[in-house]
């Protein structure tokens, strides 16, 4: 309620104004801006699961390169409803940095801008709800290539597999329980990957992480059921 006061406050010409500079694809994004469902039974939900390669880890700094997403409806990977985007960079920080993420400079001169880049996934991921692992940090990478565009932003619920595995797998945590180095590796997508035995090529690449991921989020999502989470809201509650 005090949101939409503070909105009611400001004339809708202001945000016409802002949106109108924006790409297309970013206006057909945030034009669908909604409350998610939660009653919707999760065999119904349409996911988009992605993943972000980047130059690094410090958002300060570091930029994207590539962006890729495959959709599911409830645990059912889609592969033929998928994106994959690679990012126009000059500089990714030379062989020490390819050795990371398998690309160079030469790779992406074809791509395209951050917030264009941005702007597509999002309109492919229209009013999905969004996963990813550690996917608070791939959140901010994408926010930080469309803050250019003043008031856009990611509003799409979103769903960590690394937090999702933790909870089906051992239950949730207490937030005054630290956790240590060995809970942290047991929940890296690697571990989790090797431990449920999902096998994917081209791993390390956005494509590659993206289906990863997808299929460790399969296994997730028949151990929630089982767990008795059924709807939507069931899964977004922490």
């Amino acid at each position: 309620m005090i949101l939409d006061f503070i909105k009611s406050l400001v004339p809708a010409r202001l945000f016409a104004r802002a949106s109108s500079t924006w790409p297309e694809p970013l206006r057909e994004y945030m034009s669908r801006r909604c409350k998610p469902d939660k009653s919707k039974p999760l065999r119904e939900v349409r996911f988009v699961v992605f993943d972000t390669e980047t130059t690094g880890l410090d958002l300060s700094k570091n930029r994207l390169l590539s962006i890729a997403g495959v959709a599911m409806k409830g645990a059912e990977v889609a592969l033929d409803d998928t994106f994959d985007v690679m990012v126009a960079q000059t500089d990714v920080g030379g062989a020490e940095a390819a050795v990371v993420h398998g690309l160079i400079s030469n790779d992406l001169v074809g791509g395209i801008p951050e917030a264009e880049a941005v702007a597509q996934f999002l309109a492919f991921a229209g009013d999905s709800v969004l996963v990813a692992h550690h996917a608070a940090f791939d959140l901010r990478m994408l926010n930080k290539a469309i803050a250019p565009h003043r008031g856009a932003k990611v509003w799409s619920p979103a769903v960590d597999t690394a937090q999702l595995a933790r909870r089906v797998e051992v239950g949730p945590m207490p937030t005054s329980e630290a956790r240590g180095a060995d809970d942290r590796e047991s929940y890296r997508l690697d571990s989790l990957v090797s431990r449920y035995g999902i096998e994917v090529p081209e791993r390390h690449t956005a494509a590659g992480d993206a289906l990863a991921t997808a299929l460790l989020f399969q296994r997730l999502l028949k151990k929630a059921e089982r767990r008795g989470i059924q709807t939507l809201g069931e899964l977004l509650s922490r």
